[in-house]
């Protein structure tokens, strides 16, 4: 297995585990630690990004998987910057609370877009972890 696959396998069950914990203080109203964790995950998974980029770009230690997983790896990696940008989007417009429309909007709808960014967010560490047992 190759060390990209390990730190992506470990950074899909930290975050996942993250992901719930931060979903569950939101729901107690523990604000402050939901919001110190979001900030983590997203800053964490734009890290992972620009590092996935970053081996694609300079060929280092990815791995190498079926032609026939393709789609699959597309699919997985596309949906995974749906969540990424709007939790980003999210955090941006708590940081940036009452100075702009924007930011007006998304603090009004946090909890909608939070919803629907959680279940997409999972599937995407879910598949992280499916990557690291099924294309090794």
């Amino acid at each position: 297995m190759s060390t990209f696959l390990i730190v992506s396998t470990v950074w899909a069950l930290i975050a996942l585990v993250l992901l719930v914990i931060a979903w569950w203080l939101a729901r107690i109203g523990r604000t402050v630690a939901h919001r110190n964790i979001m900030i983590l995950l997203t800053l964490g998974a734009w890290v992972f990004i620009f590092n996935y980029i970053f081996v694609q770009r300079y060929g280092g230690d990815l791995g190498s998987f079926p032609k026939e997983y393709v789609p699959w790896i597309a699919l997985h990696g596309s949906l995974g910057l749906v969540p990424l940008f709007g939790a980003t989007c999210l955090i941006i417009g708590r940081l940036m609370a009452g100075r702009n429309r924007f930011s007006a909007h998304l603090n009004r709808h946090h909890r909608l877009y939070g919803r629907a960014f959680i279940v997409v967010w999972c599937f995407t560490h879910l598949g992280g972890i499916f990557n690291a047992f099924f294309l090794r």
